[in-house]
């Protein structure tokens, strides 16, 4: 297969972190006006929704463009990738700033789909209880943990089922923001994260954002992809040829 220019890579995560953002956070965001102007409260069901669409929208992007760019579309799992030889380090710095701008560009395009109702509701912004900080904190680690263990194993392996990946990735995102978006809203990527509290802050809808809040949830999220890689090192057992060491980030998948 002949080389994929890196420029198209980093345009392909930009349009694949955006169309996370807009689909999972956004269906977060339009559960919220429908609860509002119903006043409907909040439930599992809608909880089972949400974590429907970002099933979808990974499968969908997987397919669309994870032969581009391996669709990443996460930047705790393009920074475990390259821990673990998957991927270039000098790629890392492009594929993170690609991947906080489609989150911050996916964030607006709610706020165009929804409008100010859609501020008012969220807009996708994640939180947890005062006081919760520990649990949030464990949970956020857990949850990106197993994702990034689930696309080691499932996309970066050769010895892994050909193919399965891309439903494998998805869900266990399904399965883990059922589990843990009731304690922090199971962000398990930094920026589908920050993505929604940027866009909401500049749309007026700032009041009431805990930015003290940012810290749980990055050094969550990127330490479990880290300790997620150093995991599968082990019980992968096997160290990829130098000759093919790179191969398999033009397979790997990922998100929330």
């Amino acid at each position: 297969m002949a080389e994929v220019a890196f420029s198209r890579k980093l345009a392909a995560e930009f349009v694949g972190t955006a169309a996370l953002v807009i689909c999972g956070p956004g269906t977060a965001a339009a559960t919220g006006v429908i609860a509002k102007s119903s006043g409907v409260a909040f439930s599992m069901a809608q909880l089972g929704v949400i974590s429907f669409a970002f099933m979808m929208v990974i499968v969908a992007m997987i397919y669309a463009i994870g032969h581009i760019s391996g669709c990443h579309i996460n930047p705790a799992v393009t920074l475990a990738l390259a821990a673990a030889k998957k991927a270039p380090w000098s790629e890392v710095p492009g594929y993170l700033v690609a991947q906080f701008a489609g989150g911050i560009a996916g964030a607006f395009a709610i706020w165009g789909i929804l409008g100010q109702p859609g501020v008012h509701a969220g807009l996708g912004v994640l939180s947890f209880a005062p006081g919760n900080t520990g649990h949030a904190l464990f949970a956020e680690l857990i949850g990106t943990f197993l994702l990034v263990l689930v696309v080691f194993g499932t996309a970066t392996d050769g010895r892994a089922t050909p193919g399965w990946y891309g439903l494998a990735i998805p869900s266990v995102v399904f399965a883990v923001i059922t589990v843990v978006g009731p304690v922090t809203g199971a962000a398990l990527n930094p920026a589908r994260y920050i993505g929604p509290m940027i866009a909401r802050a500049a749309l007026g809808g700032g009041s009431g954002l805990l930015w003290g809040q940012v810290p749980v949830y990055f050094v969550a999220t990127f330490a479990a992809g880290l300790l997620a890689a150093a995991a599968y090192a082990f019980l992968g057992g096997v160290k990829p040829a130098p000759a093919a060491q790179h191969a398999g980030a033009e397979r790997v998948s990922v998100a929330s």
